[in-house]
């Protein structure tokens, strides 16, 4: 079984003051053990709307990576090089293809990727590694870390490590700050314009939204989501936030090609109209967390005490949930009934 995962969810009164480094270090001690030593690994990306944040983790993690003397590891100069022709951010998407043709080109074994992405008072870190022959994965990492100053001084810092051009001078160069979302009409908690509750404010309007909306109470219903038998699942596996969307449309694509999976929970969210609205979708697994943790902080009602779909696939016939009685993540047979409540971005 190649596929490792740990979940460690760390509390602010537990952890230290810099719970982002002892994060960092906690994946490279993981690495260390889970992979096969002397393996060459290429640090390439961790997904994330704040650019400082990707950086500082890629950075950390090849600078462990050196001074551990397990692996070998792609340097920077190198990534810069790759990054400047292919035209990719360390702190945006890449897909495994992608993922899996640049090891090559860079002569690598091992592809390591991630994202962290916020979840209410916390940040998510998921790092995972990719072999570059089989393009299976070797291991998986997630953390939730709470944030302390080193992540503050992060999420807030325009400034860029990563963008030197190959053989110069190793200059930083600062990125353009996120484009500001026109003066704010809500905040987190205010009716939304489909009617629905407020449960997330970007803070921008990076990636062409800024809020994401649950939908009314009355649209939440206990579905049976029986998935076709293609081997797609996992072109809908993306569990950051603002996938699910993507996550939705695949799946939908994927089920009118085999008979329109009608009342299904992606049908259901898909077609869901209300207030002139038809934009709904079924959360990834992060927007799901960050419903809870909503749902849970403001004591509300409308929600079941229950498990909740999201859109993200583990591995075939097996889907992530939530359940909502406790937060806690968990897989459950895509034919097996439980609760769904789409969610819209705008």
């Amino acid at each position: 079984m190649l596929c490792a995962g740990i979940a460690a969810p760390v509390s602010a009164q537990s952890a230290s003051a810099d719970e982002l480094d002892a994060a960092i270090r906690a994946v490279s001690d993981y690495l260390n053990k889970q992979l096969p030593g002397g393996n060459k690994l290429a640090i390439l990306n961790i997904q994330s709307e704040f650019p400082a944040l990707s950086e500082y983790i890629i950075d950390e993690l090849i600078a462990n990576t050196v001074n551990d003397r397990i692996f070998s590891v792609v340097d920077r100069q190198q990534l810069n090089t790759i990054r400047t022709e292919l035209e990719f951010q360390m702190s945006g998407e890449v897909n495994d293809e992608s993922a899996q043709s640049i090891g090559q080109m860079l002569g690598a074994e091992i592809i390591i990727s991630g994202a962290v992405s916020r979840i209410g008072g916390l940040y998510r870190l998921r790092v995972r590694a990719l072999s570059v022959q089989s393009a299976q994965i070797a291991g998986q990492f997630n953390q939730n870390i709470p944030s302390g100053p080193t992540i503050a001084a992060l999420v807030q810092s325009s400034a860029t490590g990563y963008g030197a051009a190959s053989g110069g001078g190793g200059a930083v160069q600062t990125s353009a700050p996120v484009p500001a979302a026109p003066a704010g009409t809500y905040k987190v908690g205010d009716t939304g314009p489909g009617g629905g509750i407020i449960f997330y404010d970007k803070g921008n309007s990076s990636g062409g939204w800024r809020y994401l909306e649950a939908a009314p109470a009355m649209t939440d219903k206990e579905v049976t989501r029986t998935l076709p038998g293609e081997r797609q699942f996992g072109r809908a596996g993306n569990s950051r936030l603002g996938a699910g969307k993507s996550n939705t449309e695949i799946m939908s694509a994927i089920l009118d090609r085999s008979g329109g999976g009608i009342n299904t929970a992606y049908w259901i969210c898909y077609n869901l109209n209300i207030n002139g609205y038809d934009d709904w979708y079924l959360p990834s697994l992060d927007e799901l967390l960050l419903l809870y943790n909503f749902y849970n902080e403001y004591n509300l009602a409308g929600f079941y005490t229950a498990k909740y779909w999201s859109s993200t696939h583990k591995e075939e016939g097996y889907v992530l949930v939530v359940d909502f009685r406790n937060g806690q993540e968990g897989t459950i047979s895509s034919g097996a009934g439980t609760r769904v409540r789409a969610i819209r971005q705008f």
